[in-house]
């Protein structure tokens, strides 16, 4: 097998750790076109972006609704929300 298919096989997509190990592109990861759930750089972006997300765990899926909340309420932990 490739080592891009080996990155996309081994990387927990939609998380800042599935884009450290290595799922960087916008429509390469599997989680691309899904309703939803962001892509692993759009959570990574997320995540540094936005206080609430940043005390999320890296392994901690991010989806849109979890990113309106973290836009609508900037200091507010996303957990509490949910």
């Amino acid at each position: 097998m490739s080592r891009t298919l080996d990155i996309l096989e081994r990387a927990q997509h939609g998380t800042t750790a599935g884009f450290k190990a290595g799922c960087r592109s916008k429509g390469g990861c599997p989680n691309h076109g899904i309703r939803g759930q962001l892509t692993c750089l759009e959570a990574a972006r997320a995540q540094r972006h936005y206080f609430s997300l940043a005390v999320l765990a890296e392994t901690d899926t991010i989806t849109y609704a979890m990113l309106h909340v973290a836009k609508t309420n900037p200091f507010t932990p996303v957990r509490e929300q949910e």
